[in-house]
């Protein structure tokens, strides 16, 4: 290998690669793209994804040439592959001519993400694995985690008025009353979002200083990442410990928030063992990838519904760290880190023991490629003969004609253009959108939409315009959506009317007032709609952050808990097995169980022989759909006959009519053992049009060689072996 290209998706991930690097090859020549310090033309690069795709357009070697060439890199290695190797991002990988090696400790199989399309391999089946139970348990190369699960009444079930004491009525009275109203009921999903009670915070910032594991002479808290919910919830976790532990002077726990300036210094700080920060309380900069051997809690106070960010979070609390003093609960007093601990009060444990694989979020999409997308769908709706009206037409003309000078606004230099150049310029030209066929569409929103980007500086403006869109379209198809959208369209409408007192939105009021009304939605018009999305959008960043529609509420109620547990793992994650290597596997080696016995015996099953065999299939070695995928809707006893084969003896039993008959003669007797051989090594005969085939077509056919009454005697008796691994008897 010459040049080596390795990729990461954050600057951080990109820095620790290379000085690990540097570590194990301090003598190579190694360059960060993203700091753009190093010389570019060394051997080992590392980069960014936004990095390199900027650095493939502009950089250029000394004598002015294209530096970054198809052909530049002999290996591309992509670190944390199951999130960056879609999408945009792609580009990168159909543009360079590289051996590419995947790492990933979270492998994904969405319809739209999948990690192992991407490799052209079968689901399930890596090309190297090493997963973290054999490492763990077998090579002692990881530590394993002890898990401490707590429940408390609010975090579980939500605040409800009722169930409250009377102190605690009387407090929330004063903290949830607004304009004379009070909500009986605040559901859990809210709590950390922009409900904050003090008392559950506080419950797991001591049980983490208590239980937590030591280190230092058990005088300091070892490492910890907490794991919060969004940047206000980290501000308030961060407030209250310091509170309570006002003799850490404010910078014992520190945030790592990506749109902090100092995120990455705090990071880099939280890595060294003796320095500030001993806790990190991260908002998704910290779920993956970061390395930090030291870190022996981990605090989720947040829902995690994805198994491979779960698992990945797990991740940064698996690594040995020898050396490292410890006190814990468990053993007391210890050198060299022997477990993590996780401390888990939002119940995700015990979603991942009733959900092993979990919910993984859909690809998302940048706001202009979602509104660029449904402006091309209303377009191609308004060729339809209902809106043929010269108004409607008017309006689509202005849709076509926005999309159409985005098309022509793609630099052809980028590289992800220049890779679907033929799309570009067939929708550049003016005529292709003049009427959009169902493949027009298709190419429209899979190889242009991702490619466009608005310069709208209003970031509430294009939020709205996607929301409207979206409504119109779902009131084109008739879609349910439609009411869901309209009481949005309401609500933010009387969001807006209360601060009727800005100039603007008091401008706006008529309209406001307007959608109130019974005969606009009466109208059922979408060019009202459209009205609508064009005079109010500007109005939008006038709403509080987050649309305006809850306010910060900060509260002191008592939190009970109601359950907790402590040290009941998890099953392990990622089965890396080949199915069908088990199933092989699994029938060579239990040959003398009953069932097996049986079909190798040619003896039918019985009902227990059967569900045996399914139980074996389809729970102990893999899923239902494991089964389905690998073997269709094949019956077990004939796969299981398959794999086995037939015994000779029983083989030849079930021809010993024929090989007994004195009336037939020598290429008679040798046309059935030939039946038998192939049976013995197939275990059936699948087909009987199979006879006709070779070997069995020479030197005589099987038609000419028995008379018709033989044939059908033979016949049966191949159907009858078949039959037998397929019937099951009462």
């Amino acid at each position: 290998m010459t040049n080596i290209l390795f990729l990461a998706d954050r600057t951080a991930l990109v820095k620790q690669a290379k000085d690990d690097f540097k570590n194990y090859l301090p003598d190579m020549s190694l360059c960060n793209l993203c700091f753009n310090k190093d010389d570019r033309n060394t051997r080992i690069v590392f980069s960014t994804y936004p990095t390199i795709l900027n650095a493939i357009d502009d950089t250029k070697s000394k004598d002015g040439r294209q530096l970054f060439t198809p052909v530049h890199f002999d290996l591309i290695i992509i670190d944390e592959i199951h999130r960056s190797i879609f999408k945009k991002y792609r580009a990168i990988f159909e543009y360079f001519d590289a051996v590419m090696v995947g790492l990933t400790a979270t492998p994904k199989t969405d319809v739209d993400r999948n990690t192992y399309d991407f490799f052209e391999m079968e689901n399930g089946v890596p090309t190297y694995a090493y997963d973290y139970e054999t490492a763990r348990d077998q090579d002692h190369v990881l530590v394993p985690y002890y898990n401490y699960e707590v429940k408390t009444e609010f975090q579980e079930k939500g605040i409800t008025y009722d169930k409250l004491s009377d102190e605690d009525k009387e407090r929330y009275e004063e903290d949830f009353i607004e304009d004379g109203m009070m909500p009986e009921f605040i559901p859990s999903t809210d709590l950390n979002k922009f409900v904050f009670n003090e008392t559950t915070v506080d419950i797991v910032l001591q049980d983490l200083m208590e239980r937590g594991i030591k280190v230092a002479g058990g005088d300091r808290l070892g490492k910890t990442i907490i794991f919060a919910q969004n940047k206000r919830h980290a501000e308030f976790i961060l407030e209250r410990f310091n509170k309570l532990y006002p003799q850490y002077h404010g910078t014992f726990a520190q945030r790592v928030i990506c749109d902090d300036a100092y995120a990455q210094t705090v990071i880099d700080d939280f890595k060294q063992a003796e320095k500030e920060p001993h806790i990190a309380v991260s908002v998704d900069m910290m779920d993956t990838g970061i390395d930090v051997p030291e870190c022996v809690n981990l605090v989720f106070f947040k829902k995690v519904r994805s198994k491979a960010k779960f698992w990945q979070m797990i991740g940064r609390g698996t690594r040995l760290c020898k050396g490292l003093a410890c006190i814990d609960q468990i053993d007391g007093e210890y050198t060299d880190k022997r477990r993590f601990l996780i401390f888990d009060y939002c119940s995700n444990f015990e979603f991942f023991r009733q959900h092993k694989e979990g919910y993984e979020a859909r690809e998302t999409k940048t706001l202009s490629e979602n509104i660029f997308g449904k402006q091309i769908k209303i377009a191609m709706a308004l060729q339809e003969s209902a809106f043929a009206r010269e108004d409607y037409q008017a309006w689509r003309s202005e849709i076509v004609d926005t999309c159409h000078k985005q098309v022509m606004a793609l630099n052809s230099d980028l590289i992800a253009v220049k890779l679907r150049m033929q799309y570009v310029e067939k929708y550049k030209k003016p005529e292709a959108l003049v009427s959009i066929s169902e493949g027009d569409k298709g190419e429209l929103l899979t190889q242009i939409a991702p490619l466009v980007h608005s310069d709208e500086a209003d970031e509430f403006a294009k939020r709205f315009d996607n929301f409207m869109y979206g409504m119109m379209l779902a009131h084109i198809e008739q879609m349910p959506a439609f009411q869901y959208a309209k009481k949005q369209l309401c609500d933010t409408t009387s969001l807006l009317e209360r601060k009727a007192n800005i100039p603007q939105i008091k401008a706006k009021l008529p309209v406001l007032q307007e959608i109130h009304t019974d005969a606009f939605w009466e109208a059922n018009d979408i060019l009202l709609f459209e009205r609508v999305r064009k005079e109010l959008r500007e109005l939008i960043r006038f709403l509080d952050e987050g649309g305006g529609t809850q306010r910060l509420i900060v509260t002191k109620l008592t939190d009970p808990i109601i359950d907790s547990q402590e040290g009941v793992q998890l099953e392990a994650a990622y089965d890396f097995e080949d199915y069908r290597a088990k199933v092989n596997c699994y029938v060579n080696e239990h040959g003398d169980t009953l069932a097996i016995y049986k079909l190798t015996h040619n003896i039918p099953l019985a009902v227990g022989d059967y569900q045996e065999l399914e139980r074996v299939l389809t729970s102990e070695l893999g899923s239902k759909e494991d089964y389905a995928r690998e073997f269709g809707d094949t019956p077990f006893g004939l796969l299981i006959r398959k794999i086995a084969k037939l015994d000779h003896d029983a083989a030849m039993q079930a021809f010993s009519a024929f090989i007994n008959d004195q009336s037939l003669n020598q290429n008679q007797i040798a046309f059935v053992n030939k039946i038998i051989n192939h049976i013995e090594l197939n275990g059936y005969m699948e087909n009987i049009t199979e006879l006709t085939k070779p070997p069995f077509d020479k030197p005589i056919s099987f038609l000419k060689l028995f008379d018709a009454k033989t044939r059908d005697s033979i016949v049966e008796a191949i159907n009858q072996v078949r039959e037998n691994a397929v019937e099951v008897t009462a």
